[in-house]
């Protein structure tokens, strides 16, 4: 399966010096079109050496602080700017960012459960095998710009995983403190295989993912955290020729460092019904508060199952829809760090 070539195709020249806008072209036979293509935008700025970095947006369809970002980053970015290579893909999974969707509307597949992909897979495999084999093998360090969607709304944050490597936990660390959101969080991921973070971090690479807001919505603050963090990272990594473009408010807080160590900060609905909330997002919570409780609407007689936390600590990220499923995330908790911890 491995030795199968890819079937997307672009005109990109990834040695080349200079900045070229072009496309991935993936095949996509249907009713309407039986020779079809989608057409994911990307953007290459090379000037000389230096390190290589990939800026990836919209791999859920209803987060929009990566696509809109990194559509001016591809828009704003000069070579004579940089020393190395910059590559953006404001909406890697194009057909779910058109639609509005979290999932692909082609194979109804999440590109970021399905990493490293396929090339012989549908639509969501083959994207996640082209990025996996023909862009993350060149790349110094991926970011990846995500946001809460539609079903959640976070405290603007930038993560990174433990990692047994301590060198590069060092270096990915250090990375993530330079983006400089409001939070800086170390985080143990629920979501099982199929995440694009374990590709990039096995090939010994920086991988960093934000969460910027949610509820599919857009702000000027998360927008500004956005733009700032991706400015300030490709000056960490010492590719600005000049000076930055923009730099962060005067008045900007310093990044919190936090953790999410294990499944007991996750808090989901042990029944369906609708969600009433107790503590608002970065509120703190202490341990057994009650952060919320879920009604049932067709049995007003029934009491509403509260829901306690389970950690001490801050209401990182909350459920944005009112309505709720049995096995729905309905917060998150993080913790302080220590700084000793990561140094």
């Amino acid at each position: 399966m491995a030795d199968l070539e890819s079937p997307i195709t672009t005109d990109l020249d990834l040695e080349r010096d200079g900045k070229q806008v072009s496309y991935l072209r993936v095949p996509h036979s249907r009713n309407d079109s039986a020779w079809g293509s989608i057409l994911i935008p990307i953007t290459l700025v090379r000037n000389g050496p230096g390190p290589t970095v990939l800026f990836t947006g919209g791999v859920h369809g209803d987060e929009y602080e990566g696509p809109v970002v990194l559509s001016r980053l591809s828009r704003e970015l000069e070579p004579e700017q940089i020393q190395g290579r910059v590559i953006i893909i404001p909406a890697v999974n194009l057909p779910a960012s058109l639609a509005g969707r979290r999932l692909s509307p082609v194979d109804g597949k999440d590109l970021n459960r399905v990493f490293p992909g396929s090339p012989s897979g549908t639509m969501s495999q083959i994207i996640a095998d082209y990025v996996q084999r023909a862009l993350l093998p060149l790349c110094d360090a991926v970011v990846d710009l995500q946001a809460g969607g539609y079903s959640l709304r976070f405290v603007p944050y930038i993560s990174m995983h433990y990692l047994d490597d301590r060198a590069l936990t060092e270096r990915t660390f250090a990375a993530l403190k330079a983006f400089n959101a409001p939070v800086g969080l170390i985080i143990k991921e629920t979501s099982g295989q199929g995440l694009i973070d374990y590709e990039v971090e096995a090939m010994g690479k920086v991988f960093l993912c934000a969460e910027l807001g949610g509820g599919g919505m857009l702000s000027t603050e998360t927008l500004r955290i956005t733009r700032d963090g991706v400015y300030n990272l490709l000056a960490h990594f010492g590719m600005f020729c000049e000076p930055l473009p923009t730099a962060p408010r005067p008045e900007a807080a310093a990044c919190r460092l936090m953790e999410v160590p294990d499944p007991s900060y996750y808090h989901v609905a042990t029944v369906p019904g609708v969600y009433e909330p107790f503590v608002d997002l970065g509120e703190p919570v202490e341990l057994g508060q009650l952060l919320g409780q879920v009604h049932a609407l067709e049995d007003t007689a029934r009491p509403p199952q509260p829901v306690a936390a389970q950690q001490p600590g801050l209401l990182l990220g909350i459920r944005a829809p009112a309505r709720v499923e049995r096995g729905d995330c309905l917060g998150v908790v993080g913790r302080d760090l220590l700084f000793h911890q990561m140094t």
